[in-house]
């Protein structure tokens, strides 16, 4: 269902699309933006799909991830430049953004500082280019600066940095196709050719967090792997893993969806769980304590679909880090960190259990986004948390 946008929280780098740069705490509609059937957000920048296949960007585009062909902000959406053919889904990273076109081609753009935008493309890269060796791609999932697509045959293939075991290719420095970028004085392992994700069931949903990786099977099981320093594997430890492995402690799982530090699912009866850093109530249990394994965020019923986002960087997780919930009758709850207004909570810091947003109709779908830290050297002046939902 074709629609429109409406947007709220952190708007340092005109990522809420409105014209200016000004933070809101409530919920306004994108103008000049109609016919939408999705939305999607990353670490600053954000991007509606309408329904003619044309993708549109806004906010942070410091490293060409707008994809306009400038790496200047833009408050005001603008079609992304140099897509072939009409797009079927989109992706939003740390500092990248993908797509994925109806011939199940993916193309990427914005930095390639960490491998993510496939072999050869180290630097800024404002336009999108193909990512070679990947065909008959039916979903995508941009991460921090990772990337997954299922193919039609189930297969999953992972490419971008691979530090914390974010592609599942197991441990060690002798990985096929890994090699070493540096970049501002730091090294890191990664890996810019796509290769299948060994060991896992055919998949059916994809979704890759700050550094972890998760994907879903068809009869419901889940399985993860990647960065877990909070616990955001949901295995009762804090330890990394190299390799998939099921997540269990979880009924039937139909959505799966990371942030940096935290991870929330959605369950076959329309319940959600929640699990990984909690210091500003991203689990929606009424706490602010990190748990390492699957728990229930009570008090919501009849879900559609969840969006997480955010939740600070490798070294100094915290301070950020929201989620939202869509529920069959087109309300809209979120919980967490509403320090940027990303909860449309007021002055509220922290709203560790979900509370409805005020919107100007029932919502169709939702994106959270934003929320690493401006210490992070990697991003400057990322921006805070925001969010959207998308009115039928």
């Amino acid at each position: 269902m074709a629609g429109i946008i409406s947007s709220w929280g952190d708007n340092s780098n005109g990522q809420l699309g409105d014209g200016g740069t000004v933070d809101r705490s409530t919920a306004q509609e994108v103008k000049d933006l109609e016919g939408v059937v999705r939305v999607v957000a990353g670490c600053g920048q954000a991007f509606a799909l309408t329904a003619d296949g044309e993708l549109w960007g806004f906010g942070r585009n410091a490293f060409g991830q707008v994809g306009d062909g400038t790496t200047e902000n833009r408050a005001t959406p603008v079609r992304v430049a140099g897509l072939p053919g009409r797009v079927r889904s989109a992706g939003a990273g740390g500092g990248h953004s993908a797509a994925l076109l109806d011939d199940g081609t993916v193309w990427a753009w914005g930095a390639g500082f960490f491998c993510a935008l496939g072999e050869e493309n180290y630097g800024v890269h404002p336009v999108p280019f193909r990512i070679e060796g990947l065909e008959d791609v039916v979903e995508l999932s941009v991460g921090g600066a990772h990337n997954l697509a299922l193919k039609a045959d189930g297969t999953v293939w992972s490419w971008g940095r691979d530090d914390r075991g974010q592609l599942g290719d197991g441990p060690g420095s002798t990985r096929p196709g890994r090699i070493v970028r540096t970049y501002m004085g730091i090294s890191f392992d990664c890996r810019p050719r796509p290769a299948v994700v060994e060991g896992l069931e055919p998949a059916v949903r994809l979704s890759a967090g700050g550094g972890h990786s998760m994907v879903v099977h068809a009869d419901g099981s889940a399985s993860v792997w990647g960065f877990n320093d909070r616990g955001q594997l949901g295995d009762g430890s804090t330890t990394d893993r190299f390799a998939p492995q099921k997540l269990t402690g979880l009924g039937p799982v139909t959505q799966l969806a990371g942030a940096y530090h935290h991870t929330v699912a959605l369950l076959a009866d329309g319940t959600v769980a929640a699990w990984g850093l909690n210091d500003g109530g991203q689990l929606g249990d009424g706490t602010v304590v990190d748990r390492a394994v699957p728990g229930p965020v009570p008090g919501l019923t009849g879900v559609k679909a969840v969006s997480a986002s955010g939740g600070g960087t490798d070294a100094a997780p915290g301070d950020g880090g929201h989620a939202l919930a869509l529920l069959a009758d087109g309300s809209v709850y979120g919980w967490g960190w509403n320090n940027w207004g990303q909860l449309a909570a007021g002055r509220v810091q922290l709203v560790p259990a979900p509370a409805r947003i005020a919107l100007a109709g029932p919502a169709v779908g939702i994106a959270a986004g934003g929320e690493v830290p401006p210490t992070n050297k990697f991003m400057a002046a990322p921006g805070g948390g925001f969010s959207f939902a998308l009115l039928g």
